[in-house]
């Protein structure tokens, strides 16, 4: 393995350490109303990247889903599954 692939994997650790703590903040952020990836980056203040992998937990998870289709840039808007939600 390249130390380019060593740091980009150890990078990919750091962000998925941080899923638990930033469920909740997703959480709260769709508690308001469904937001796309880009938008949940903004309200969030980190990366699409970052925000991807742990939304994309989140629905491993059961906790969100897609709604209606993607818009014109492709993005679908997520929401709390009801049964996750407050």
């Amino acid at each position: 393995m390249s130390n380019t692939q060593t740091t980009q994997l150890r990078h990919m650790l750091d962000i998925a350490q941080d899923e638990m703590i930033m469920r909740d903040r997703i959480a709260a952020i769709l508690e308001q109303g469904a937001k796309t990836i880009p938008e949940l980056a903004e309200a969030l203040g980190y990366s699409s990247r970052e925000t991807t992998v742990w939304l994309f937990g989140m629905r491993r998870y059961g906790m969100v889903e897609e709604i209606g289709r993607a818009d014109v840039d492709g993005y679908f808007q997520y929401e709390l599954k009801k049964q996750h939600a407050a």
